[in-house]
């Protein structure tokens, strides 16, 4: 009976023991990452783009908002401000030449 007891007890231990990380999938009010931010010009039409700030997101012609984001893996990124009602904006990043969101123009370019 002493060895299952022991046995039950360091099987306690040892599963509570197990550190627990942080999701990689977190929306973060942090500043959005640095290689992200700057000015992206539309690929079809030059005189639009998009202006990535520190917390916020700028596309020509529309108001500043601010944004959370979280990193979804293989390069892309989701980004969501307070008045979206859950939509989020979908951004994959290719290179610091190229990446595409989910908007009008799709495709920016530096």
């Amino acid at each position: 009976m002493k060895k299952i007891l022991l046995l039950a007890v360091g099987a306690t231990l040892a599963t509570s023991s197990i550190p627990v990380t942080a999701s990689a999938s977190t929306w973060h009010t942090s500043s959005i990452p640095s290689q992200l931010r700057g000015y992206w010009y539309a690929r079809d039409n030059r005189n639009e783009g998009v202006h990535i700030y520190k917390h916020s997101i700028h596309y020509k012609g529309e108001e500043t908002v601010k944004v959370k984001w979280r990193y979804v893996g293989n390069h892309k990124y989701h980004f969501k401000y307070s008045h979206s009602q859950g939509f989020t904006i979908s951004m994959h990043y290719y290179n610091h030449h190229k990446m595409t969101l989910n908007s009008y123009w799709h495709n920016y370019v530096r």
